[in-house]
């Protein structure tokens, strides 16, 4: 029986098992005639269906020690990591190098087409603090917007058909000396090398000329897949990142499975599929310092430019505890967003903000549509449990309007938050179209907050153990419903 860190059954809650919750669910949605709504998970299903992870021969395998690696945390092993890399992709079908058990101390790992990286249980790969290890410099994004700066710890670039799967341990050896200070150096005084990178974005300076090399403090993402296709990241524990864990770049058929994230470090998200398509995190366990997953698809200019929305992803079976919120779109979303599916997951820490997040403003424009949440239970989380917030950052200041249009949200069980709701739109840019339907909330703190909302529905919801009416003709809730 599935229960939250903080003990909620959500069978007993949902289904009837408490009398204080009311009617079970499953009795709600078989009142329902089968044309009452539009089932969306259909569509889910079909994503599902051709989200195919790589395979790889089996007897095509390259230990490191063939190729003079020495796992004793000591040794750079980055030479032996290349040429295994280069053995593997060579092979018929390709292979996959073995990281055997030991501590291997590396600089940036450049993975091929037709490669896996396992690194079995027992095994440590740490990527060494010296930072000129990491260049010359290579295509990359940081925030959402694309430079050349230095390298990803784990990289592909133009791939099809690679893999880092194994029960060992991925640690980017950063902290408040290593890496993470680097948020607060400025390498002349003044503007900092990311405010420079975003200006040198909206002044359309190409690409080949954003060159941040050795002394910019720009950090490196931990796993960046760019513009590859058929992605396995799988089993592997990922600890002490310099930023985003898992950034999957203009990638097709990804799968990241049964990860588990360790990281409180500065923008730390977890996993961020920016400018996707087809993409499967599943089963994954995710305790941060900033989003636990964002989905993105490129900021402000350089998102216009490159016109690649992400879409059609599957989140399902994944365990939230700190960050900042477990399920968010945006901010970096102006290529848009649609066709998000998260399902059956877990939500529970004082330290994570919101459940489900969307941040954006009028610089960004995005549009995010087609948005389903069902299943998922949230023990408590420390402010509203979804927030739809169009004020974030540069918020009204920008030319571009946002568009929210489409979040169904069913069988949601809340414990403990200070709001069920905090939905910001604009007057001339409504949020609109959203359901929650067959939802418990046991404890709200606060009311509210639901401004330029419209078509806001509920359908069997109750709220600190009273039914939530609803909607009005503008599709707001009166104040008695949005009350603690």
């Amino acid at each position: 029986m599935m229960k939250s860190v903080s003990g909620l059954d959500r069978r007993a809650v949902l289904a009837g098992g408490c009398a204080a919750i009311g009617a079970s669910v499953g009795t709600a949605v078989a009142a329902q005639s089968p044309a009452a709504f539009w089932d969306p998970w259909s569509e889910a299903a079909a994503i599902r269906a051709r989200i195919r992870a790589p395979t790889f021969p089996a007897e095509n395998r390259f230990p490191l020690t063939q190729f003079g690696g020495v796992g004793d945390g000591t040794k750079l092993a980055s030479e032996a990591f290349r040429k295994a890399i280069a053995a593997a992709s060579s092979a018929p079908g390709g292979g996959t190098v073995v990281v055997e058990a030991g501590v291997w101390l590396t600089g940036p790992i450049h993975l091929r087409s037709n490669v896996e990286l396992h690194v079995t249980r027992g095994a440590t790969i740490r990527f060494a603090r010296d930072p000129a290890l990491y260049f010359p410099p290579v295509l990359t994004r940081m925030e959402g917007n694309e430079l050349m700066g230095i390298s990803p710890f784990l990289y592909a670039l133009d791939c099809e058909n690679v893999a880092i799967t194994g029960h060992g341990i991925l640690d980017g050896q950063a902290d408040e000396a290593h890496w993470w200070d680097w948020v607060r150096r400025r390498p002349d005084g003044g503007e900092s090398d990311g405010a420079r990178l975003k200006r040198m974005a909206e002044q359309s300076v190409p690409v080949a000329r954003r060159v941040f090399g050795l002394g910019s403090t720009i950090r490196p993402q931990f796993i960046q897949p760019y513009r590859c296709r058929n992605v396995l990241i799988e089993d592997v524990t990922i600890i002490r990142s310099p930023m985003w864990e898992i950034h999957p770049v203009e990638c097709e058929n990804v799968t990241v499975q049964r990860v588990t994230i360790s990281s409180h470090g500065p923008n730390n998200d977890g996993c961020d599929p920016e400018s996707c398509r087809d993409v499967l995190i599943e089963e994954c366990h995710f305790d941060t310092g900033d989003d636990c997953i964002a989905i993105k698809s490129g900021r402000n200019a350089d998102g216009r430019r490159l016109k690649r929305p992400t879409e059609n992803v599957i989140i399902s079976g994944c365990t939230m505890l700190d960050g900042h919120g477990g399920v968010t779109l945006g901010s970096e979303i102006t290529g848009g967003v649609r066709n998000v599916f998260v399902e059956n997951c877990r939500m529970d820490s004082p330290q994570l903000n919101t459940a489900i997040r969307f941040k954006n403003n009028a610089a960004r424009g995005g549009t995010l549509s087609n948005i389903h949440v069902r299943d998922v239970t949230v023990g408590q989380v420390g402010r509203a449990v979804i927030t739809i917030d169009y004020n974030y950052g540069e918020g009204a200041k920008g030319d571009y309007t946002p568009v929210f249009d489409g979040l169904t949200v069913e069988r949601l069980l809340v414990g403990r938050c200070q709001r069920v709701l905090d939905l910001q739109g604009f007057p001339d840019a409504p949020i609109r179209n959203i359901t929650l339907r067959d939802c418990a909330i046991i404890r709200a703190g606060e009311p509210d907050i639901v401004s330029h909302v419209e078509n806001l529905r509920y359908d069997n919801v109750r709220r600190n153990g009273s039914p939530v009416a609803g909607p009005t003709p503008g599709g707001v809730p009166t104040p008695a419903d949005t009350s603690g």
